[in-house]
């Protein structure tokens, strides 16, 4: 993989008491290796609120990271998406650059991943899988449960990208009818 502007790490999951879920601490991880493999200068964790006052999924994700020795001033903290539309909406104006970026997340959600980069304004993504698949706990077998899930936000995705476009007035922090 080529050395990039930032690593971009996408948020998992987490629970209301900002406990992170084992694919997110997963993807922070990934993110390390390629930080500290020199992959680039800048990590940016990006995801939202499990419950309003509580912590966002990108501080928790930051925090995890500085326990791996990612230093805080190679960290950036994006603390509003609630969807993966939403981590490529407002990740994007904080980057250093919009292109030559490292997409970190699980390989089925990559591609909706790249996609929303891309509509947001993002070029020359590299795609970094954290993990193939989850898998159920029980079985070991792919969550069939979170494939589908998958398969259904692929076009839920693409409507609210076409709606977020044609809507040329709305105002992005406050759209709350695309939540």
């Amino acid at each position: 993989m080529p050395a990039a502007h930032a690593i971009i790490c996408l948020g998992g999951g987490m629970s209301v008491d900002g406990t992170l879920h084992a694919p997110t601490r997963k993807r922070v991880e990934a993110c390390a290796r390629f930080y500290h493999a020199g992959l680039a200068p800048v990590v940016v964790f990006t995801g939202g609120r499990a419950v309003p006052d509580g912590p966002s999924a990108g501080a928790q994700m930051a925090r995890l990271a500085q326990q791996f020795d990612v230093p805080p001033d190679a960290i950036l903290i994006e603390h509003e998406s609630q969807s993966t539309l939403q981590n490529a909406l407002f990740t994007v104006p904080l980057l250093p650059a919009s292109e030559n970026l490292i997409l970190v997340t699980e390989a089925f959600h990559l591609p909706r991943s790249w996609a929303s980069f891309r509509w947001a304004g993002a070029h020359g993504l590299h795609l970094a899988a954290s993990e193939d698949v989850r898998r159920d706990q029980e079985t070991g077998w792919p969550s069939i449960s979170i494939l589908l899930r998958e398969s259904a936000a692929v076009w839920f995705n693409l409507f609210r990208a076409a709606a977020w476009s044609a809507a040329s007035t709305v105002d992005l922090q406050n759209d709350d009818w695309l939540h």
